[in-house]
């Protein structure tokens, strides 16, 4: 008899199959602690932590933010991560990843600071995007009116380009305007560029580039209007050095709206363009009316913020405030929006798509150790990884229990950077085989003292082994008739154990779980 195996890491009574990111359980709402929580549909994997040595020379910076993702080809295993440090001088490292086919774990195959001493340096590396054609733009989050080179630009307060491939400076990009930059968004138009201002008063801005994936020349607008309502694009003097400059001045001068703060721009599949404004504890959205030659923003209302919202999880549902300090955003392949929280209880919430603020549809993913914010998410291509970096946590939270996928005690007493997947992604994607229609779960996972096997229907000559990394076998047992059981584990240590699920003494599968004490 030969047996379809979906190996999923929690129990689902009714429905099975391949899931994606976002689809999890929230967690209930709790106060920080030692550990990263995520669900547990999900693991994590240390890709670099602050003070690590570079293939290159020197070491990894501290406070880490954004984690761009370039792929090479096309690729989501295989490209460039770019890692801003929000330091002053600043920095940015570009790691060169892939994920092992065999052991589907992530690996650094070279690594590198950025050398920006060819623009007078950087500050500040917030966030930044990675562009249509795949160059990365970090922002600096600080102005400085020095001008070191005398070339007539302010020394810091720029968007600045970075080419992956070669670790070099394209330029800083004069044409964005000078302000505090917290982050960007370029349009698939590879002209039009959504942009604001991390400071109070703060603005919004559009940039329109003469010509495609070239940000060094063209039309820059600041928004006008309402924040519940219409507005419009109001045309700056953009041309000589002292108009770049005077970027903030020119916006009051026009009658530019205020925001209290805007910590990042994105584009969502619909083609509303979000921006979340951390002083407001809201995030808004707006149509425009065309990304090239529209002066009319048509509506501008807010998407989700500064109310409460009721959380369902496991422990039943809590309301739970929005809190403050909502920064980074990016959206998953289901038009999801994840919002990493720079203040209040540092969560990272997932809006649903297809959210109001009349029917709210908002879970908290991950809650961060004591004293982090989570910072700089992106997504692979195919959006089944996700990478982030986790800033500025508690030195004295210290090494705990808590393991990543590699079975190694993670800390969090340092700036991290991490990718993030379900713990199925490589089960009902690459290994299902619907021929009598069996299936076997597993849950929970990690485990502790027990391991729930559940077949699906009662079946005959099951063979279970658990077995460690070595190839060891720890537990064996043997079932005919059942279809759902217990498998005891014994006083081993905690760490990765294989699963060996048999039929007939043919092996359908083998599956990696997390025995956590």
């Amino acid at each position: 008899m030969r047996i379809s195996i979906i190996l999923l890491w929690f129990y689902c009574a009714s429905v099975f199959g391949q899931s994606n990111i976002g689809d999890f359980q929230s967690l209930e709402p709790l106060s920080q602690s030692t550990n990263f929580l995520i669900p547990t549909t999900h693991q994590f994997q240390k890709l670099i932590e602050q003070g690590d040595p570079l293939t290159e020379g020197g070491t990894l910076q501290d406070l880490v933010d954004f984690t761009g993702y370039v792929p090479i080809n096309g690729s989501s295993t295989n490209g460039y991560l770019s890692i801003n440090s929000e330091l002053s001088p600043g920095g940015l490292a570009i790691l060169e990843i892939n994920l092992n086919p065999i052991t589907n774990i992530w690996e650094i195959t070279s690594s590198q600071n950025v050398d920006f001493a060819s623009v007078e340096g950087t500050a500040r590396n917030c966030s930044g995007t990675v562009t249509p054609w795949n160059t990365v733009i970090t922002s600096e989050e600080v102005i400085s009116t020095t001008d070191n080179n005398i070339d007539g630009y302010y020394d810091l307060g720029w968007n600045v380009e970075i080419d992956p491939v070669t670790k070099s400076v394209i330029g800083k990009l004069w044409a964005l305007g000078n302000f505090r930059h917290e982050n960007v968004v370029v349009h698939t138009n590879e002209r039009t560029v959504y942009q604001g201002a991390d400071s109070n008063p703060g603005y919004l801005y559009k940039f329109v580039a003469d010509n495609a994936q070239d940000l060094s020349s063209g039309l820059l607008y600041v928004y006008s209007g309402l924040k519940d309502g219409p507005g419009n694009w109001i045309l700056l003097d953009n041309t000589t050095t002292n108009d770049r400059n005077t970027t903030l001045i020119q916006s009051a001068n026009v009658g530019g709206t205020v925001f209290n703060g805007i910590e990042d721009v994105e584009i969502g599949p619909n083609g509303w363009v979000y921006f979340t404004v951390k002083g407001e504890n809201q995030i808004y959205r707006f149509q425009d009316s065309d990304p090239i030659t529209g002066t009319v923003v048509t509506l501008m209302e807010t998407y989700v913020g500064n109310m409460s919202y009721q959380i369902t999880h496991p422990n039943g549902v809590s309301t739970e405030a929005w809190g403050a300090g909502n920064d980074n955003l990016a959206f998953d392949g289901d038009g999801n929006l994840w919002v990493l929280q720079d203040g209040g209880k540092f969560y990272i919430w997932v809006v649903e798509n297809g959210h109001t603020q009349l029917d709210p549809k908002v879970k908290i993913f991950g809650n961060t150790p004591t004293s982090a914010e989570p910072t700089g998410i992106t997504f692979s291509p195919d959006y089944k990884y996700l990478f982030m970096s986790i800033q500025h946590p508690n030195p004295g939270n210290g090494y705990s229990s808590q393991m990543d996928v590699e079975g190694n005690p993670i800390g969090f007493e340092k700036d991290i950077t991490l990718v993030i997947s379900r713990v199925d992604i490589n089960g009902p994607a690459t290994s299902i085989e619907q021929i009598d229609k069996v299936t076997v779960v597993l849950y929970p996972n990690p485990f502790k003292n027990e391991l729930n096997i559940h077949l699906g229907k009662y079946m005959d000559n099951v063979h279970i082994e658990l077995r460690n990394t070595m190839g060891s076998i720890i537990v064996e047992q043997r079932y005919n008739q059942v279809k759902e059981f217990n498998l005891h584990i014994p006083e081993i240590p905690q760490g990765i154990y294989i699963v060996v699920v048999r039929s007939k003494d043919s092996v359908i599968t083998t599956r990696k779980v997390f025995l956590k004490r």
